[in-house]
């Protein structure tokens, strides 16, 4: 039942912060599990697994680090990776399925941008909660999801024509 309310919290703060600019109280739902949960039941363990497995894919990262034009925006992008990671994996996918805390996470990045790329979130999802299942650790979904971020940034910047097809509305 915590689960449910925790994520209806967590919708309702995303209606707020995308209309009244209240942006911090997503994070901090986000967040909240660790206020109430043991950190091993959020995934905090096999962390040498878990880094072994994140770090497959930071190379997908290295351009947009190498090349950003704003470190601030690279570090902001890593504590969303974390927060969104506790939340779903950690925290979500004890009570429910891949397939669910899938959709789930992309319901979510939906009803606040309403766009193509908030629907295709969706896959990445599937990936990230597999790896979770996995490795056994909060760290390597962390990592995955910096990554592809990171990724997606740098191929949006390269390619803008991109961007303005995955950031259109989608009516």
């Amino acid at each position: 039942m915590i689960h449910i309310l925790l994520y209806a919290v967590f919708l309702a703060s995303l209606i707020l912060s995308k209309y009244y600019n209240l942006g911090v109280i997503p994070q901090l739902v986000l967040l909240s599990p660790l206020v109430f949960q043991k950190e091993q039941e959020l995934g905090f363990r096999e962390y040498k697994r878990g880094f072994i497995w994140g770090t497959a894919f930071l190379p997908i990262a290295i351009p947009y680090i190498f090349n950003a034009e704003c470190y601030a925006f690279v570090l902001n992008q890593l504590g969303v990776a974390f927060a969104e990671e506790i939340f779903f994996r950690g925290f979500l996918m004890q009570r429910f399925s891949n397939l669910t805390v899938s959709l789930m996470f992309s319901f979510g990045h939906i009803l606040y941008w309403f766009n193509l790329n908030s629907v295709l979130t969706f896959f990445p999802s599937l990936i990230l909660g597999w790896i979770y299942k996995r490795s056994g650790s909060i760290v390597a979904p962390v990592i995955a999801h910096f990554s592809m971020n990171m990724f997606f940034f740098y191929l949006t910047e390269r390619f803008p024509r991109l961007l303005e097809i995955l950031t259109k509305s989608l009516f």
